[in-house]
């Protein structure tokens, strides 16, 4: 009798045989909510309790996902269905094990926002050999196994029997475990973000939801703007890029100088200033709107006028130089003189166009400068060769290889190079004190986990983030050194990227309705 391989050419691969593998594999990629489930049993637990009840999830999570696949998987769907989940689940759980991060409707807003440059930066050894073995190999078994379908009536039969097995099993632990399951899921919500492919298939309906939502009606709420005030000003505003505060010896960070340049300088750095959310599309366009983190939509600020709106309107010259990958996220959409310089290695290019046009204007103006900042995972790739000062470091995306001490040097080598930049900038403006008021103010977008736990990069939900992917470091520079030394007083209050937008419409004496005293640091008391 002619012989058959198992896996490619078997004409008697079963419902059943595949529910068996399938099940399996579900189970296995689940490991991140698994490993969460026990964490989180063990802390006020012991390690058999925790164990037992971890194995008794593990159990109902099998006999629900065998009455998912019986009821939706069914003949000339299950293959298509099958290939998809394996994509969606076995890539979830590369990056939620790599980076600890979250397959949520903003992480994939993230990737939709990603440009090439930066989507390369994630490609190393890891990502391939987990594609090949955790993508391509279950595609292709899937696409060469030979299921035999048995006639309608027995096909049902066999899943009614399954899936009434599976419920009474369910049924039966809910029952008998509800008082333990209930209170810890409800103290461990964040799990939920776990569950693969759930919660990606989840995301991916909601990121469907906002993408197909009709736009607004736009709201220009710049048109009782005026200006007061005609002397003439020059402001910077240097929006960071996954810059954190812990890491800026301005606010007590000793394991490096990471603020070597600046400290010379009359500057207040601000030790308490927290982000609008954790990842650039949502943080950008909130630093710029007059909406506050706590009732901020994005959609709503895409369909009103932004700060540079206001600046236009009352005849400031507004200027936009971008080098971040992410692009100006619709902020700099109406600005009229705006500058891309994506295609740079490095910010100096931008800090030399804004120190040329500070050189040069004539008149108050407002300029914008995006950083690409100290944007992971290629943190190396953030600075030039004589600015890594800091050693050993981590001249890899792989994070995970390198030990928590090259990464932190390999970081804080961005920020100084970054510190270097700002201090030019200062000396620019200095330059121009006797015509102009100028002030600098940096504020980075969000922070960033560097391993911490087990978490890199940012981009958590911001309910459950850890403090450094929303404590970001914020510094001033005045020429009126009477302001600054008012500023200086209140270091160490709480502050947040609310200010940035009447802080902006006060040094320039705008006035508007929307325009809020109370959130203008520099009318602080």
């Amino acid at each position: 009798m002619r012989k058959e391989t198992f896996i490619f050419t078997t004409k008697n691969f079963s419902f059943k045989k595949f529910l068996a593998i399938f099940s399996a594999y579900l189970l296995f990629v689940n490991f991140a909510f698994f490993k969460g489930v026990f964490d989180g049993f063990l802390e006020q637990n012991s390690l058999i309790f925790s164990a037992f009840f971890t194995g008794v999830l593990a159990v109902a999570f099998l006999a629900l996902l065998c009455v998912i696949i019986c009821l939706f998987f069914v003949p000339f769907l299950l293959k298509p269905l099958a290939i998809l989940v394996v994509l969606i689940s076995s890539t979830s759980l590369f990056f939620i094990l790599k980076y600890g991060v979250i397959i949520d409707k903003g992480m994939l807003l993230n990737v939709l926002n990603t440009d090439t440059k930066e989507a390369f930066s994630y490609f190393g050894f890891d990502l391939f050999f987990s594609i090949i073995f955790g993508v391509i190999l279950p595609i292709i078994f899937l696409i060469f196994i030979k299921l035999k379908y048995e006639n309608f009536k027995t096909e049902l039969k066999i899943k009614a029997k399954i899936c009434l097995f599976c419920i009474i099993v369910f049924a039966l632990i809910f029952a008998l475990s509800s008082k333990i399951f209930i209170p810890f899921f409800r103290e461990h919500k964040e799990l939920r973000f776990y569950t693969l492919p759930f919660y990606p298939i989840y995301s991916s309906v909601k990121l469907y939801t906002v993408l197909t939502q009709k736009p607004l009606v736009f709201l220009d709420i710049a048109d009782d703007a005026i200006r007061q005030d005609e002397q003439k000003k020059i402001f910077v505003l240097v929006v960071g890029e996954t810059q954190r505060s812990q890491n800026y010896s301005l606010n007590g960070y000793t394991k490096n100088d990471t603020n070597f340049y600046t400290k010379h300088q009359n500057v207040a750095s601000f030790s308490q200033f927290y982000s609008c959310g954790t990842s650039t599309i949502v943080s950008v366009p909130c630093m710029f709107s007059d909406l506050k983190r706590t009732d901020y939509d994005a959609r709503v600020a895409k369909s009103r006028a932004n700060l540079t709106d206001f600046t236009q309107k009352v005849g400031i010259k507004t200027f936009w130089f971008g080098n971040n990958s992410g692009g100006c996220q619709g902020v700099c959409e109406r600005i009229r003189d705006v500058i891309d310089m994506r295609a740079a290695s490095y910010d100096d290019e931008i800090f030399n166009e804004a120190k040329n046009t500070i050189k040069s204007v004539i008149n108050s103006t407002f300029i914008i400068l995006h950083i690409q900042g100290s944007h992971g995972p290629v943190y190396f790739k953030g600075y030039p060769d004589e600015f890594k000062k800091f050693r050993p470091t981590c001249d890899t995306a792989e994070l995970n290889k390198c030990d928590f001490n090259a990464i932190l040097n390999t970081y804080d080598n961005t920020i100084l190079y970054q510190d270097f930049l700002q201090n030019e900038l200062i000396n620019a403006l200095k330059e121009r004190e006797n015509e102009f008021e100028t002030a600098m103010f940096f504020v980075s977008d969000h922070g960033e986990s560097l391993g911490e736990n087990g978490i890199y990069l940012h981009g958590l939900p911001y309910a459950i983030a850890p403090n450094v992917q929303k404590h970001v470091p914020a510094i001033i520079y005045l020429s009126d050194k009477t302001a600054l030394n008012r500023l200086k007083m209140i270091r160490d209050k709480e502050l947040s990227h609310d200010y940035v937008f009447s802080s902006v419409l006060g040094f320039f004496d705008i006035k508007t309705k929307f325009y809020d005293e109370k959130l203008d640091i520099f009318r602080q008391p």
